[in-house]
């Protein structure tokens, strides 16, 4: 009975330690693409001199990242450079876990530096590195391996294991489950999703053109999302169901970055998908056949009480979590102990597109010169320069949330925002040209509505002339 327990388990959350190190180097190319994708944009997202200065910065974010120590570019630019060694590191597998613990370490802090840039694909790496901190992720393919047979099969069972796989699981089936919005009862949802066309793709614009297509397709994801991750632990003929069901997920999220623009989530997933490959790749043997010369992970907890009572402590405290946030899910009862769970990595409840967006907001920055002139301080006169690389911000994927969450959550955010986009166009134009008068001006357009947009002025500032003579 005991043997037939464990061999089950094994099944169902063992993990190879050659699919650990394919993660590992998925995380790693992931942690260095994002790095690269924000680069550029250092100083207006990290640095006082930006778009959010360390006192606009919400708590519990401001006393949770590194990148508050100094607001300067250079230590932004330090804090990046560090972090981009450390991934390397853990690329290649050299000091694997001192490398992954500074990863995450520096992926928190860049995350709470300005959490009005991420998504739900930041929120999942966090996630996967949290987890992969207990797992021998340098075990295979690494400089730390060195003369280690790569072939061997050693199969890692644990409760951090379990986690991993059950946050991949929890991600799809708690997004399926709390789609309990009218939109998605009615079948308009991913009709009201499409209609915001910032967000869409050539596919989605496409699809736009078959709203009962639309209908069938919206039920099919939230049965999709409830279902698929369940069958991932089927106790039974668990290997030829993942077979299935991992494609599935591939198809989908193929499916997802072709109508959505969603930046780097489908690759994140992808890889949080990795470590159920291990029973596909390489067949677990039970434990009645396994060669003496194989090695199983579980066994160890035997000969180290101390890491059943942490492993239990871990196992407890992540059910609680979970408990937590389900039961108080959509609440604002504990939001400081919530974000600080998100940071570190332990989200249990997922909710993207729970409700059905009604609006598709557009946001613009106006100014009235000091000859009279109406322009728009992102597009208008950009030769190059700090102007060139914030027009190039706005056009980014990032820029979308940024523009979205900041202007509801911070009341000095558009003041600070408008005051910033101005001194720009001032340090690149004469005095005759500099700016009196800015707006910011907020566009909102009622999908799957024939009434106009509604226009709201959300700041009208006025700015000191400078005297006809000046200069």
């Amino acid at each position: 009975m005991l043997k037939a327990l464990k061999n089950l388990l094994r099944q169902l959350f063992g993990i190879d330690v050659r699919c650990l190190a394919v993660l590992r180097i998925a995380i790693a190319a992931l942690l260095l693409t994002d790095l690269g994708f924000r680069w550029p944009f250092l100083v207006e997202c990290c640095t006082d001199d930006g778009f959010l200065p360390r006192e606009l910065v919400l708590e519990p974010d401001s006393w949770m990242s590194l990148q508050m120590l100094d607001g300067s570019a250079a230590f932004q630019a330090a804090h990046f450079i560090a972090a981009g060694f450390c991934s390397l590191m853990l690329l290649i597998g050299f000091k694997t876990r001192p490398a992954l613990v500074c990863c995450w370490l520096l992926t928190i802090s860049l995350h709470a530096r300005n959490g009005f840039l991420l998504d739900a694909g930041d929120d999942l790496l966090r996630s996967l590195m949290f987890w992969s901190l207990f797992l021998p992720m340098g075990a295979r393919y690494s400089i730390d391996a060195r003369g280690r047979d790569s072939k061997k099969q050693e199969i890692v069972v644990s409760p951090a294991s379990a986690a991993l796989l059950l946050q991949f699981a929890c991600l799809y089936f708690f997004a399926g489950w709390f789609k309990t919005d009218q939109g998605w009862s009615d079948g308009t949802a991913i009709e009201m999703a499409l209609g915001q066309t910032q967000w869409i793709r050539p596919a989605g614009h496409f699809l736009r053109q078959y709203p009962e297509l639309l209908r069938y397709l919206t039920h099919a994801v939230v049965w999709f999302e409830i279902l698929a991750p369940l069958l991932l632990f089927v106790p039974f003929r668990t290997r030829k169901i993942r077979m299935l069901v991992i494609p599935a997920f591939w198809l989908f999220q193929v499916s997802l970055a072709s109508t959505f623009w969603l930046h780097l989530f489908p690759l994140i997933t992808a890889a949080a998908t990795i470590p159920f490959l291990s029973s596909i790749l390489w067949p677990f043997p039970t434990l009645a056949s396994q060669q003496s010369t194989e090695k199983l992970q579980t066994s160890a907890l035997r000969t180290h009480p101390w890491q059943i009572l942490w492993c239990s402590g871990l196992a407890a405290l992540a059910s609680a979590v979970i408990a937590v946030q389900v039961a108080y899910f959509g609440q604002s009862l504990l939001p400081t102990v919530e974000r600080v769970a998100s940071l570190i990595g332990w989200n249990a409840v997922w909710s993207m597109y729970s409700k059905t967006p009604q609006f598709s907001y557009r946001f613009s920055a106006e100014a009235t010169l000091q000859d009279g002139e109406t322009v728009d301080l992102i597009h208008s006169d950009v030769a190059g320069g700090d102007r060139l690389r914030v027009q190039r911000f706005h056009q980014s994927y990032r820029a979308r949330y940024f523009l979205e969450t900041t202007s509801s959550a911070r009341p000095q955010f558009p003041t600070r925002y408008l005051t910033y986009l101005v001194y720009l166009w001032n340090q690149d134009h004469s005095p005759d040209r500099h700016v009196v008068r800015g707006r910011i001006v907020g566009t909102a357009q009622r999908i799957r509505s024939d009434e106009p947009a509604e226009t709201t002025v959300l700041l009208d500032v006025g700015f000191s002339a400078l005297p006809p003579d000046h200069g």
